[in-house]
């Protein structure tokens, strides 16, 4: 029988709708991008450490280092 994984805790930050960067709930603007709109809905985490060595990074368009959401609820642009 498979061991069952206790649920993980989704972590309290919210993501940028523009570019997707993941930041701290009380941040107002977004370091990335400049955006002040965020979503508290999103699903997934990537973080880029470098992204000029990164093939996902290149892929999806991110170009500065940092946490990223995968899917963000009411995304303004797509990358």
């Amino acid at each position: 029988m498979p061991r069952q994984r206790p649920p993980t805790k989704k972590p309290r930050l919210k993501a940028c709708r523009r570019c997707g960067a993941l930041v701290p709930l009380e941040e107002r603007v977004c370091p990335i991008c400049g955006s002040t709109e965020f979503s508290e809905d999103w699903e997934g985490m990537v973080i880029i450490v470098d992204p000029e060595k990164s093939l996902l990074a290149s892929e999806i368009g991110i170009t500065r280092p940092g946490m990223y959401a995968i899917r963000v609820a009411g995304r303004v642009v797509r990358r």
